[in-house]
């Protein structure tokens, strides 16, 4: 018990670490496509990134409940849900990773969130999106390229979802 412990916690550090080297990665000059994908969020209603294409940018945030700056980041998700959400769809991923739907519902409860949220079980989509540590933000734009990817809520980011929205 104590060795696992142990283990998820330098596994934490070490994925903090490697997020917290790295400089937030804006998508290279020729645009990246974002991959296509369907899923069933946790209360049930489906979701198909097809679907915004050519109509709405997209804002997926990878994210765990055992996370803690993904918790701490969870106040800002849904502030910009409840500012934008009629002009950015806002999507969070839980990677699954040693996590659970109970536990999602749970943490949402106790703060009052209502963001679509997608349990990525299998980690398909997490690994579609080459995401490799929590948090993880992609914006994707309404032509269905990814624009802006970062491991840390910033200003840029807010700077992207406020034009977007403006358009």
């Amino acid at each position: 018990m104590k060795t696992s412990v142990l283990f998820h916690k330098g596994w934490q550090a070490m994925v903090m670490a490697l997020a917290l080297s790295l400089p937030a990665v804006q998508a290279a000059e020729t645009a990246q496509t974002a991959p296509l994908f369907t899923a069933t969020t946790v209360s049930g209603q489906a979701f198909n990134l097809a679907d915004y294409l050519g109509k709405q940018p997209v804002y997926l945030k990878f994210w765990a409940t055992w996370c803690s700056f993904c918790k701490a980041e969870m106040p800002h998700l849904n502030a910009i849900d409840e500012r934008f959400g009629d002009k950015i769809k806002v999507i969070s991923v839980n990677v699954g990773f040693n996590d659970s739907v109970a536990h999602i519902q749970q943490f949402f409860h106790q703060e009052g969130y209502e963001i679509s949220t997608i349990f990525d079980a299998n980690g398909v989509i997490t690994q579609k999106y080459q995401v490799v540590g929590t948090p993880h933000h992609i914006l994707i734009d309404k032509d269905g390229n990814i624009a802006y990817r970062t491991f840390l809520a910033t200003d840029q980011l807010d700077q992207i979802i406020e034009q977007w929205a403006q358009q």
